[in-house]
């Protein structure tokens, strides 16, 4: 409970701006020994992305699952994710923000040997790493389940713009009858091509039977009418995917 309290007064404090600055969501699949795969990112990678937080290498970083509810292992579907952010474009491209080369650094010899021998247990089969910029995000907390929009709107300026404005007000307004924590826009910077998605959004709930009643439309009415998201992004989203985060390295 007071790691929780300590998490929502730090974000609280950034409520409203642009919380995650420049981020990378590194989409993962990997096979085999899941748990083992987890055990390394979750007891010992995140130690080592602690340091790299502490020491202000990054900003924010997050480790997540993907949720399914068929649970079934689709082959061409990629299972897990990294967040991770930077202040700047500077900051993300540095040498630090290859912060897990310091893991002999950080780890002790006998951690070491445990994440060696895990790691023969599990193969990193696929992986994609997108660059981001945060256009306009709401941080009060962090939470259990987080859902993924990504577009192509027609017109990316126009559906920036309103998210800044319109749908900010409304989530700045609404957030806490909904149990929703988290919210934000980016605008994808790298890599870049006529058939990728360009801009992403997120909605983080603590509970998933909050994120659901948030895709059925329960809760506060949107400001639907005064909404020209028909015209900005006509196709509406491409792909809505949720992950549970397992782990996170914050600022203490």
């Amino acid at each position: 409970m007071k790691k929780l309290l300590s998490l929502i007064i730090l974000f609280s404090t950034f409520a409203g701006a642009q919380v995650y600055q420049t981020f990378s969501m590194h989409f993962v699949r990997v096979e085999g020994d899941l748990q083992a795969f987890e055990k390394v990112q979750s007891m010992y990678m995140q130690k080592v992305a602690q340091n790299a937080v502490e020491n202000g290498d990054i900003a924010f970083w997050a480790f997540l699952r993907r949720v399914t509810m068929d649970n079934i292992d689709d082959e061409n579907r990629k299972n897990y994710l990294f967040v991770q952010s930077n202040k700047n474009i500077t900051a993300m491209l540095s040498d630090k923000n290859s912060w897990w080369e310091n893991a002999s650094k950080v780890l002790s010899k006998e951690e070491q040997e445990i994440v060696a021998a895990l790691d023969k247990s599990y193969t990193w089969v696929e992986d994609g790493r997108h660059i981001f910029v945060d256009e306009v995000s709401i941080a009060k907390g962090l939470g259990n389940f987080i859902q993924f929009n990504f577009a192509r709107p027609k017109n990316l300026n126009g559906f920036i713009s309103e998210n800044q404005t319109l749908w900010k007000n409304f989530f700045t307004a609404n957030m806490d009858k909904m149990n929703m924590v988290n919210w934000g826009v980016g605008r994808k910077i790298a890599p870049l091509s006529a058939e990728w998605s360009t801009v992403v959004t997120w909605d983080m709930f603590e509970s998933l039977e909050d994120l659901m009643k948030y895709r059925v439309g329960e809760g506060p009415t949107p400001p639907s009418s005064k909404s020209k998201m028909g015209v900005y992004n006509p196709d509406g989203f491409r792909n809505q995917v949720i992950f549970q985060p397992l782990k996170f390295a914050v600022k203490q």
